[in-house]
């Protein structure tokens, strides 16, 4: 046997990768959580598919997201309806401009609708989520990773969620949010940048003049 064919046959084995050195779902969680304990905000676009089910329908929309640690968030939508959802940590802000509606409840801290708190270092997927098949070699996905999670208590919005991560940076790029009735919404995140400085203003919302107000619509 030559040495070239020997180099070829040696590539192989080094480029086909040892089963000992694939990561299980569970050293992914781990490294998702220090590397998302290191931030304590982000920003990122991100585009979004809603599927219900029952009709067999899906609305596409864009926009802006804005996470910072202590339970603040901001989603702006670019395209039509162009609705906004604010939490302060305590109120939670739904407004309808086309409906010259908002909503507003108050943050259930136990729940808070923030399922992707972890993604501004708060929150522990390992404790707040079962991890399914977290022994088992990680699955794989166009650019890293895949998790599949349950909560571990009941979530009106929730009852499974699914996270595509980044094989190189383990950020999470991607989430899957299924509801009760098995509907989807799909989120993707782009351009995301962390550890920005972000006004606290940013997550409070003051009402539009002529503006409907509707307290404690029911939407946890």
């Amino acid at each position: 046997m030559n040495k070239r064919w020997l180099l070829v046959i040696s590539l192989f084995f080094v480029v086909s990768g040892d089963p000992c050195f694939a990561l299980t779902t569970g050293e992914v969680v781990n490294r998702v959580q220090e590397r998302y304990g290191q931030i304590w905000s982000l920003i990122a676009d991100f585009t979004q598919e809603s599927t219900n089910k029952m009709l067999d329908q899906t609305r596409r929309t864009r926009g802006k997201v804005y996470f910072k640690k202590g339970g603040l968030m901001r989603w702006e939508y670019a395209t039509s309806p162009r609705n906004v959802w604010v939490s302060d940590g305590k109120t939670l802000w739904f407004y309808q401009p086309e409906d010259k509606q908002v909503f507003i409840q108050r943050v259930d801290p136990e729940e808070g609708g923030l399922f992707l708190t972890f993604l501004v270092g708060e929150g522990d997927v390992a404790q707040d989520f079962e991890i399914h098949g977290i022994g088992e070699e990680a699955g794989e996905t166009e650019k890293g990773y895949r998790i599949d999670l349950t909560p571990k208590k009941p979530h009106a919005m929730m009852s499974r969620l699914t996270l595509m991560v980044d094989r190189e940076t383990f950020q999470v790029y991607q989430a899957e949010v299924y509801d009760a009735y098995d509907n989807l919404t799909r989120t993707r995140f782009k351009r995301i940048k962390v550890n920005r400085d972000l006004c606290r203003d940013l997550f409070t919302f003051e009402i539009p003049p002529g503006i409907e107000v509707i307290e404690n619509p029911g939407l946890e």
